[in-house]
């Protein structure tokens, strides 16, 4: 359980996101095992700082000098990265600690999460007293990434370039998750998707530090504009709406899923990571208070980390929505109405200049219909234009299918423009081919692929518009 504020010594918890050196306490010379991993994995990512693997069975790992224990390292350590068992974490978190780590992250699980692991997890917590100046994080995580640096602390698959990592995409989004397997689950779906990260940590059992410690400092990251959170219990929400709103003071959005609100959910955490969930209305109700949002589940998270990291704000709940099918378009218009927004028919002067850009058999109101002829006729650009011009919109809902690329590099430039101007998404209505989402990575726009998430991103997005808006 994490101390009270004042009981335990504050640091910045830059050098464990930024770390210049990390020792590896545990690590193996056998490559693809969970111990021997984070070696291989910042050798991989090209990490420029000093590492130290600790193993008194080996002179060298990999080329690099193997030391008995963390005491003989040589130069100061920011990251004492801990993979021993379990019976033996304890001792070597002591010596981190004598030996003056500024961090510890804890990989080993076997603590809280087990019934015979809560003795053990109580020494830890007493270690943490013992040596104030050294912060742990963890037990039982999957360590954290630093994305802007590639800084790889961990032995995630969805890090390694061994085990299908493509590439990272540097951005604004970080994840906090209490799971290490959900958040950086969160990240793989958004660099599947063209979603740039900042930072993903997991804090596990959160012996010292907790996942408010980490968002909190977050929110202060000039990297970081919208954060992630997964959450199994805290035992302060209210801490966490201040964080909330602390972000929004700065124009960025916190978003959290918070599980553990039925009585097998409950169990589930307690059993995972030994975390009490709490109260979930009182949760949802102050997390309110601090301009949260909290979403559904992990896709929903990764939508609106993607509206709002490329969207602009809109001024109004009025929608314009511009498609090439007929009945995309309308399953969306239902799905924004239910939402909460709103779809005003176009005056008749909008109309009129809108049929002269498209066939005669398309429709003109609102859905605007252009059918798939209007690819041929000049493109899509100049109807969205219009209605971008046009004032009676707030923002624009493009329904296309992204299942070949032509017609974004073909509009390329009018696409990047307009998103500049008026806040503009797009709704695939099939699945976007590779090239499309690097295409929408390159300008900056969020896609969706049905109706209902592409209108419950946009109303997330307009949740503080007034309702006349």
């Amino acid at each position: 359980m994490t101390a009270a504020v004042g009981e335990h010594s504050r640091l910045d918890l830059g050098p464990l996101l930024r770390p210049a050196s990390i020792a590896i306490v545990g690590a193996s010379a056998t490559p693809d095992i969970i111990s021997g991993l984070p070696q291989r994995m910042l050798a991989q990512h090209g990490y420029r700082g000093a590492v130290y693997p600790v193993n008194p069975r080996h002179d060298s790992i990999d080329g690099l000098r193997c030391y008995p224990g963390i005491g003989a390292v040589p130069d100061p350590v920011d990251i004492a990265l801990v993979v021993v068992n379990a019976e033996r974490v304890n001792t070597v978190v002591a010596e981190c600690g004598r030996a003056g780590a500024r961090f510890v992250v804890i990989i080993s699980s076997g603590f809280a999460e087990q019934s015979d692991g809560g003795r053990r997890q109580r020494e830890l917590r007493a270690l943490c007293d013992q040596f104030p100046r050294m912060r742990v994080l963890g037990p039982n995580a999957e360590g954290l990434m630093n994305v802007v640096d590639a800084i790889p602390v961990g032995f995630s698959p969805t890090i390694n370039y061994d085990r299908g990592l493509d590439r990272l995409i540097a951005g604004d989004v970080a994840v906090v998750a209490q799971s290490g397997g959900l958040g950086f689950a969160l990240f793989n779906d958004g660099l599947g998707r063209g979603l740039g990260f900042s930072h993903v940590v997991s804090t596990g059992n959160e012996v010292d530090l907790d996942l408010a410690d980490v968002a909190e400092h977050l929110v202060q990251d000039p990297a970081t504009r919208v954060l992630l959170l997964f959450v199994e219990g805290l035992t302060d929400p209210g801490r966490l709406a201040k964080i909330g709103a602390a972000a929004r003071a700065q124009g960025k959005q916190v978003i959290a899923a918070k599980v553990g609100t039925t009585a097998a959910g409950r169990r589930a955490a307690l059993a995972h990571t030994a975390h009490d969930p709490g109260d979930g209305a009182q949760f949802a109700r102050a997390l309110d208070e601090g301009g949260v949002l909290l979403a559904a589940d992990q896709e929903e998270l990764v939508d609106l980390a993607m509206v709002f990291s490329r969207t602009r704000v809109p001024a109004g709940r009025r929608v314009g929505v511009v498609t090439t099918s007929g009945g995309a378009g309308t399953w969306l218009a239902d799905d924004l109405v239910l939402a909460g927004l709103r779809l005003p028919v176009l005056g008749a002067g909008t109309q009129e200049r809108l049929r002269a850009l498209i066939p005669a058999y398309g429709s003109a109101a609102n859905p605007v219909d252009t059918t798939a002829q209007v690819l041929s006729r000049g493109g899509i650009s100049p109807v969205l234009r219009l209605l971008a011009d046009s004032g009676e919109v707030d923002a624009l809902v493009l329904v296309a299918t992204l299942a070949d690329a032509k017609q974004l590099e073909r509009e390329q430039e009018e696409l990047i423009a307009l998103a500049g101007q008026v806040p503009l998404v797009i709704y695939s209505y099939t699945r976007p081919a590779p090239r499309s989402l690097r295409l929408l990575e390159q300008f900056g726009i969020a896609a969706f692929t049905s109706g209902r998430r592409t209108a419950a991103a946009l109303a997330a997005l307009t949740r503080e518009v007034t309702a006349a808006g």
